[in-house]
């Protein structure tokens, strides 16, 4: 099975393989090389994921390889100094079609579901915690994050939800910024349109990219703290 991989350093020490045709799939590592070697297991990790949440699907058994057709080095805007302005790949051109919609929602039910599945076993005291080394602090502050960070991505094509809309409760507030992002993708399929914001593009297809990275990855990183605790 052939896979092809675009590769961008988001952070300082965070490059992230993206496995272009599997939404949701990527592989971090801190060197590019290490995003690249560790993405085979990634996607074999992706495919079980997936047979998890949908056993009628097919097993994929075929040996992965991988290839590297683009690459991205961020850089700092020049707008302003502390924005690292992240990939907009070829493949973010492409307007979103309806199965790319169909398929990244029903995505975003498991990736809720393993976040929520998560934060039900934590217990209200360690909610609040400060987490030592954690820049957003505690399991509260990346429940915040999760979804202001996910409806800054709608905002770069002006369907966000109004920040006086938020809840103060941050279960009620990912849960007020996802519906926006069901609703929003359907009307995003067909979009053409590109924007720049401090010189990074963004395109209804990276939004939807960058959601369904987002919080699968916060939900891992969460599973990992309460492993350290």
């Amino acid at each position: 099975m052939q896979i092809y991989l675009v590769l961008e350093d988001m952070e300082p020490r965070h490059w992230i393989a993206w496995a272009i045709n599997l939404p949701a799939c990527f592989s971090s590592a801190t060197t590019a090389a290490d995003a690249v070697a560790h993405a085979p297991q990634k996607i074999t990790e992706y495919f079980s994921w997936l047979l998890a949440h949908n056993n009628l699907l097919p097993a994929a058994n075929e040996p992965i390889e991988v290839e590297v057709i683009e690459t991205f080095n961020s850089f700092t805007s020049s707008e302003d100094p502390e924005y690292i302005v992240n990939a907009f790949f070829d493949d973010d051109r492409r307007p979103l079609g309806y199965w790319d919609v169909e398929i990244a929602l029903q995505l975003l039910n498991w990736t809720r579901q393993d976040l929520l599945g998560v934060i039900q076993s934590i217990t209200q005291e360690q909610l609040v915690k400060e987490i030592p080394g954690e820049k957003r602090g505690s399991f509260i502050g990346i429940l915040n994050h999760i979804a202001t960070a996910e409806n800054w991505y709608f905002n770069q094509l002006d369907c966000g939800v109004e920040r006086g809309r938020f809840p103060n409760n941050p279960l009620e507030k990912i849960a007020t910024v996802r519906a926006n992002t069901q609703e929003q993708l359907v009307k995003l399929i067909g979009d053409k349109r590109i924007t720049k914001n401090c010189d990074e593009l963004w395109s209804a297809r990276k939004i939807m990219r960058r959601t369904l990275w987002h919080e699968r990855d916060h939900a891992q990183q969460i599973v990992q703290l309460l492993r350290s605790l």
